[in-house]
């Protein structure tokens, strides 16, 4: 399944009042940890076909770099950028 595309993912429970509607305005962000763009993507495409996408919603996303621990007397972003 997915390719063998494993991730680290979080989620955390949201309420933020209500709508126009006077529905409660709730539920769960999710945050996950991948080791590159292109497995997100593809595993975005694997899930378009998911039963559970029509209770889904994007808000966002973002990316960041994250670098390795460094080893004794380098610089934090020596991982990152190969010094």
């Amino acid at each position: 399944m997915n390719n063998g595309i494993r991730i680290l993912r979080r989620g955390y429970n949201f309420v933020d009042g209500t709508t126009d509607l006077g529905r409660l305005n709730a539920g769960l962000f999710f945050l996950s940890f991948q080791r590159s763009p292109d497995r997100f993507v593809t595993l975005q495409k694997s899930l378009a076909t998911d039963a559970m996408g029509e209770y889904l919603k994007h808000v966002g996303s973002g990316l960041w770099a994250v670098p390795p621990a460094p080893k004794a007397g380098a610089s934090i972003g020596a991982g990152l950028l190969g010094v």
